[in-house]
């Protein structure tokens, strides 16, 4: 790929979203700033903005892996290449789900403005230079994979490689990057066996309920961690409230009066404690 052509596409994603931030504060005068509602639906375009620029930045980490990894492959050995293989491939998968959430978010960020009564009108001129943004990064990732496809063709040893990643892909990954979630009242929950209730005394102490020892993982969806980081609820962010334990400062919940988002900043360690996540929607 052209690395002049790389590097213009990394200034302008970064000046997209530096101008962001900046158009952002400058909406909240000090008078606004009192007015909480205003300042939720800021925050929550802030906090999706700066998800989108993470995901584009490890992007650009990846395809730079990408590059290094296939080049010169050719006259290396069978059992590197074999390897290499399988980075290429696991790096080119990452890229596609960090893609895919990337138009995810942004989809919700335009939605999310056009709909509220504190509407940014200037966010929506930047939506669209974000949409721009991503189609590049877009045609730059399939160029990569022509590269990689080439690659494939060239080097008999490669395509093997890749043969073997398809099955490794079907039988360990798949257990290696599930993970499940589930989302209800508590009366829904209760119903589904996931919770319990707990007596009367224990409810003066905390919760009224807690995690049943045991049940059915089918009524939960199945998800990959790889591809899902970011969870959207129709519900407000004081009315979501996670039972299950996953690590502090893994994740992150950002919302405003009718909808939440969960962000996952850290799939290996959110998912680390459970890999079931509940969480519990108050009406």
């Amino acid at each position: 790929m052209d690395s002049m052509a790389v590097r213009d596409s990394r200034l302008r994603l970064a000046g997209v979203v530096f101008f962001a931030v900046l158009l952002m504060l400058s909406s909240c005068s000090p008078e606004k700033q009192n007015q909480d509602p205003r300042q939720e639906h800021v925050e929550s375009m802030m906090a999706i903005l700066a998800q989108v620029q993470k995901n584009l930045g490890r992007i650009q980490q990846k395809e730079a892996v990408v590059e290094r990894l296939s080049s010169g492959i050719e006259g290396k050995e069978t059992t590197n290449v074999e390897q290499i293989g399988k980075d290429i491939m696991d790096s080119i998968r990452f890229i596609d789900s960090s893609l895919v959430s990337s138009k995810n978010l942004i989809r919700k960020l335009e939605e999310e403005n056009r709909s509220s009564s504190y509407r940014v009108e200037s966010l929506d001129r930047l939506v669209s230079e974000l949409k721009i943004a991503i189609n590049t990064k877009d045609k730059e990732v399939n160029a990569l994979k022509g590269h990689v496809q080439k690659l494939n063709s060239q080097v008999s040893s490669l395509i093997a490689t890749v043969d073997v990643l398809d099955e490794y892909i079907q039988g360990q990954e798949s257990q290696i990057y599930t993970a499940y979630y589930i989302s209800g009242t508590f009366s829904q929950l209760v119903a589904k066996g996931i919770l319990v209730r707990i007596n009367q005394l224990g409810g003066l102490f905390g919760s009224e309920y807690r995690l049943a020892s045991d049940f059915n993982v089918n009524l939960f969806k199945k998800i990959d961690i790889t591809e899902t980081r970011d969870l959207f609820f129709d519900k407000p962010l004081k009315n979501l409230k996670i039972i299950t334990p996953h690590t502090v400062g893994s994740y992150e919940l950002a919302g405003g009066k009718t909808s939440s988002l969960l962000l996952i900043r850290d799939e290996n360690a959110f998912w680390q404690k459970s890999r079931c996540l509940v969480i519990v929607v108050e009406e």
